[in-house]
């Protein structure tokens, strides 16, 4: 059996389905939000949505170009080769979170979702992996490994969008720490899921749609009406420790798109702590981020149980590690003194 991620899916292909009530949340949401900000500081409206447009036309463009890389084949192809037929258990984990982490790093976050969790409940139903087990690891992997380039999560790009870095010396900053926190997150999960008892799943077939750049729209309006208000922004101060601590409890309190459209960055440390704690810490709870919202559903569909305490168990017991092997990395990088 081939391992597929387009063929006629059995579900909305989108970021969200029609009739979701995550889809429905974001858009009372973001109009109570424009709505607030309209009367209170309408003449900031315009000047913070131009302000954050550029993000999110670029998360646009990576999807579109996603979707017809899709279409084409080529997220089909890059599974075969990862994930071979014949894999032992640990092998097939390994190289499901590894294809995970790729495409959350090399092309987007909520991209990787997509595509990779029909990939992985498939190597879940034929290498006998725990299915639920799995389907939370690629959610942890995937929002773990999304700072390797700036596109790589949209929180990033609003992080970049106050305190701006070019591509080139973002990535020089980047790898390193990017490479020791997906070895150390690919290889717990490998051996986590690995370890565990399988369970059957339903075929399950997920095709990424140029559609789900509609579905920006309402984090957009959300993003800016909250510029609009929050004016220059709320600075985190402290070490790096603090501004980490700082940033990772505003981004689990109230979801990390709104958090990082309303922090701005301050000078290295400052950038760098805005951007892992909006990047890394939102699977410390399930609501953190609005890809991992729409794993539940691609695992429900399949079959899979993904529920948010094992997510938030998991969470608790990585988070911490991963921050702290990215803030190695950032000083083996000479990045933070």
């Amino acid at each position: 059996m081939r391992l597929t991620t387009s063929c006629q899916p059995v579900g909305s292909a989108r970021i969200t389905s029609r009739l979701d009530p995550l889809q429905l949340a974001l858009w009372a949401g973001a109009m109570g939000l424009v709505a607030l900000a309209s009367l209170r500081r309408a003449h900031e409206l315009i000047p913070a949505a131009r302000g954050t447009a550029d993000p999110f036309l670029t998360l646009a463009g990576i999807i579109l170009a996603a979707a017809l890389a899709d279409h084409v084949g080529l997220f089909r192809l890059l599974a075969s080769l990862l994930v071979p037929e014949r894999a032992s258990r640990y092998a097939a984990a390994a190289a499901v979170l590894a294809f995970t982490a790729l495409l959350s790093a090399l092309v987007n976050l909520d991209v990787a979702v997509v595509v990779a969790m029909p990939v992985a409940l498939r190597a879940s139903r034929r290498s006998g992996l725990p299915a639920g087990w799995l389907a939370t690891a690629v959610a942890v992997t995937a929002n773990a490994a999304s700072f390797l380039l700036p596109t790589s999560n949209i929180t990033t790009l609003l992080v970049l969008g106050r305190a701006p870095l070019s591509t080139g010396a973002y990535v020089a900053e980047s790898w390193l720490p990017w490479l020791f926190v997906t070895a150390m997150t690919v290889g717990v999960l490998t051996a986590a899921v690995g370890w565990g008892r399988g369970g059957q799943t339903r075929p399950v077939a997920t095709a990424l749609s140029p559609r789900a750049v509609l579905d920006l729209t309402p984090m957009f309006l959300a993003a800016s009406a909250i510029r609009a208000l929050l004016g220059a922004g709320l600075v985190l101060h402290g070490t790096f420790a603090e501004q980490l601590a700082s940033g990772s409890a505003l981004a689990s309190l109230i979801n990390n798109l709104p958090a990082a459209a309303a922090v701005r960055a301050v000078g290295s440390s400052g950038r760098w702590a805005a951007v892992l704690a909006m990047a890394v810490e939102p699977h410390l709870f399930i609501t953190g981020a609005v890809a991992t919202l729409i794993c539940p559903r691609i695992a429900r569909d399949g079959g899979a149980a993904l529920s948010a305490w094992p997510f938030s168990a998991l969470g608790l017991a990585l988070v911490p590690a991963q921050l702290a092997t990215a803030a190695l990395g950032l000083r083996v990088a000479g990045v933070l003194r």
